[in-house]
């Protein structure tokens, strides 16, 4: 189904701010942010032919934002049908990117999803597996004892196994496709902050601290800082501390992608938890999904909590004990809607400023399809996916003041 977006200059006074004469340089587009969305944005639009200038506030793979870190969970399974169709093209875009760049970025594991007998995510997600075509198992307890002996359950838990679940090599993804980019002519200015975007004009303009640049598309990947970028549209984005924990067992190879899957558990109290495998420096990850206070991305405490690392090492004494105590934890920062939905769509006075946001928790994983079809709406102004999902204006009107889960 094609998905494109409709040009709308809703009471917007279009007039030229810019000094009369001939602008000499004109990008094709401007990307601000080089996170993950924006870096994979920059590769399709460069290799496209596309003059492409990205726009990063701080250095390339900075620990600041939502993209930074070693893993990021990449899998089939969802509670909402959609997004599991949208991963069939997904994990064709990272065999491709893996492909050109002669980088391993995509770890097969296999997954298991773990809750309370009879929970609503793990059955949702089966629904949806199996609307979509995509093979996944029940599992008792002694099956899973049999494959992967280093967890403990008890006989009352639902057990989802799908063998197509794997992580991503997140930081060398995001360098990745920025390299691509460049390789392609695209121009990566790290350390330029954006001042203000003034799209009430002829040819858009960015401004920086250090110069002003034009654009005939602007498109903003700016993370946490998108919604102050964008004051005007009022977007229904939060911004949360999320915190993360490593962990450094005895036997290492125990934990390693080939002997121990991604998995996610649904607690009888409502939390969400997930796992990654051993992998480079830090370790094996868990954290704790939603369960963040509220924080400005300027003025977020970038120390972890203590009560934070206290709660995940008691789960992971009962659930998975020859892990240990956490050897090293470290904080992020999570951009959401209230529906955990993205944010993909123009500008609601003017169709040459895209926006995409609120891929916090989730998003990670789908970075080369949004690139491409950010590519495509900037180039043509439609793309063949379904985006409707993703308005900004979306008919179940989310909303930034829903109560969020703080911890």
């Amino acid at each position: 189904m094609e998905g494109g977006y409709t040009g709308r200059y809703v009471n917007a006074q279009i007039h030229l701010t810019e000094p009369q004469g001939i602008i000499k340089n004109i990008y094709d587009t401007i990307i601000i942010g080089a996170g993950g969305m924006g870096s994979a944005t920059a590769y399709h639009l460069a290799k496209s032919g596309a003059n492409v200038l990205v726009l990063e506030q701080f250095q390339r793979g900075h620990t600041f934002g939502s993209s930074h870190g070693e893993t990021r969970i990449i899998r089939f399974f969802y509670d909402k049908p959609f997004y599991t169709e949208l991963m069939k093209t997904a994990y064709k875009e990272w065999r491709d990117l893996e492909s050109v760049s002669g980088k391993p970025l995509l770890f097969i594991t296999g997954s298991v999803t773990l809750g309370t007998k009879g929970n609503l995510y793990g059955r949702a997600a089966r629904r949806s597996l199996d609307a979509a075509g995509v093979e996944s198992e029940w599992w008792d307890a002694t099956e899973l004892a049999e494959r992967f002996p280093q967890f403990r359950v008890s006989n009352d838990m639902d057990i989802l196994y799908q063998m197509d679940t794997g992580f991503l090599h997140a930081a060398e993804c995001v360098l990745t496709h920025l390299q691509l980019a460049e390789q392609h002519g695209a121009t990566v200015r790290e350390q330029a902050p954006v001042t203000a975007i003034d799209w009430q004009v002829d040819v858009p303009v960015v401004r920086t601290e250090n110069g002003s640049f034009h654009g005939r598309k602007i498109i903003v990947t700016a993370g946490a800082w998108t919604a102050s970028l964008l004051l005007e549209v009022n977007l229904p984005l939060t911004v949360t501390k999320q915190q993360v924990c490593y962990y450094q067992p005895q036997d290492t190879a125990r934990f390693q992608g080939e002997r121990f899957p991604v998995f996610t558990e649904a607690t009888a109290d409502g939390e969400f938890l997930y796992g990654v495998p051993y992998f480079g420096r830090n370790g094996l990850k868990i954290g704790r999904h939603g369960r963040g206070k509220i924080v400005s991305p300027e003025t977020c405490e970038r120390v972890v909590d203590a009560d934070y690392v206290a709660h995940v090492d008691t789960y992971v004494e009962e659930r998975i004990p020859a892990l240990g105590k956490t050897a090293h934890a470290e904080v992020c920062l999570y951009t959401e809607t209230s529906d955990e939905d993205f944010i993909i769509d123009a500008h609601p006075h003017c169709p040459d400023l895209l926006i995409a946001a609120g891929f916090s928790g989730h998003g990670f994983k789908f970075c080369p399809l949004v690139g491409r079809v950010l590519s495509e709406l900037a180039q043509t102004g439609k793309t063949i996916f379904d985006i409707q999902p993703f308005r900004i204006d979306r008919e179940h009107k989310i909303s930034s003041g829903i109560p969020r889960l703080q911890s």
